[in-house]
């Protein structure tokens, strides 16, 4: 899910999370990064058993690929750690930390531009409804998106820590992220700029499209 298919964040996370940084972030594809995100119930971290940690350093080329519509080849070198533990309600908790870049060509400009990224995403909390859906709260700490130009110019940032709450429906399987349905999800707090998040996500195409046509 390169950055212009926004609404990927897999497991728990916010379907708009920016990408670069998570679960998605196996996204080893691409989402590759952001995607990600999830749960706690009311236990703290501390009382939470490491159920699973990897470390994956993903480097590829997407030839054919398109964003904001524009045809292009993608390039992705990202770093990805991630942890999972699980908490004393049974719900999972990620957190995930990571950094990359991911560069798209338009094969017909030759022009280019790149996303850097780095930062954390950690879940905070997690309350079940008692009416199979929970309620989760993820912060997303640090450089989710910094697009350069070609010339190194830094065109827009987001930066600084954003905390959402997202409503999920896990559909009766609370240790298995795969099935989990986004009901809705807000934003409960903003520390730094974010002007792309801001925006709904429109600056990006917004500032991308013109540096690649």
């Amino acid at each position: 899910m390169l950055r212009a298919k926004k609404g990927a964040v897999a497991m728990h996370s916010p379907s708009w999370s920016w990408p670069g940084l998570s679960r998605s972030a196996r996204f080893a594809g691409l989402s590759v990064l952001l995607a990600v995100g999830l749960l706690l119930v009311m236990a703290r971290p501390a009382a939470a058993q490491l159920v699973e940690r990897s470390h994956d350093h993903v480097v590829a080329t997407i030839p054919g690929d398109e964003v904001c519509d524009v045809p292009v080849t993608t390039t992705i070198d990202i770093i990805a750690n991630d942890q999972q533990r699980l908490a004393k309600s049974g719900f999972p908790l990620f957190k995930d930390t990571g950094r990359g870049t991911i560069t798209w060509t338009n094969p017909v400009t030759g022009k280019s531009v790149t996303n850097f990224f780095a930062g954390t995403t950690k879940d905070l909390t997690v309350v079940d409804n008692g009416d199979g859906t929970i309620t989760l709260r993820t912060a997303v700490t640090g450089v989710p998106e910094k697009i350069r130009l070609a010339d190194g110019s830094t065109a827009t940032m987001d930066a600084g820590r954003v905390v959402i709450v997202t409503v999920l429906d896990y559909n009766g399987t609370p240790t298995n992220t795969d099935d989990d349905e986004e009901i809705s999800s807000s934003i409960e707090s903003i520390s730094g700029p974010h002007p792309d998040l801001e925006s709904d996500f429109a600056l990006f195409c917004q500032v991308v499209v013109p540096a690649l046509t």
